[in-house]
């Protein structure tokens, strides 16, 4: 699993639970930020983008981490919005989600602000590290549906003394 794929993943899963119903806030590469963006926006960087734990065996898994930030004008927002993504990040339903596609959430750091004075305009940015297990063997093998029953075999005798 390339580094796109890795994002892409993550990101679509976020999107799945906006903050507010309906809203689409897009995430952008943080390389490719423009001062003319649209505040808020959410942008993602991967911290050491060669980075591998071994390349002994290339179907091994592996360590990815991705800095993840929030772009607001508000910092009161700022701060909401990433709680949110810490929020998410944390919750059962996305991280099984993402377990399906061989990855897994190993840590979500604490927000740490990130401000930038461009002295006509402050831009509040508060942003998490969160280190990734990609694990690129992975194939989701379990069968859809659900279980009517379970019907234990369990045969219970008494010892006597």
């Amino acid at each position: 699993m390339n580094n796109r794929q890795t994002v892409t993943a993550l990101v679509t899963e976020l999107n799945k639970y906006p903050m507010n119903q309906g809203e689409k806030i897009p995430w952008v590469y943080e390389k490719v930020i423009d001062e003319k963006r649209q505040l808020p926006f959410f942008s993602w960087t991967i911290a050491n983008v060669h980075q591998r734990s071994t390349f002994k065996h290339v179907g091994e898994p592996f360590l990815k981490v991705i800095q993840l930030k929030v772009h607001c004008d508000d910092p009161l927002e700022a701060s909401d919005r990433i709680e949110w993504l810490q929020n998410v990040l944390g919750s059962m339903q996305p991280q099984v989600d993402l377990a399906q596609q061989g990855i897994s959430i190993v840590e979500v750091s604490d927000p740490e602000p990130l401000d930038e004075d461009w002295t006509i305009a402050v831009e509040n940015q508060v942003g998490v590290t969160v280190t990734l297990m990609i694990n690129p063997d992975y194939r989701d093998q379990t069968q859809v549906g659900e279980l009517d029953s379970v019907e234990p075999n369990i045969k219970i005798t008494k010892e006597e003394s």
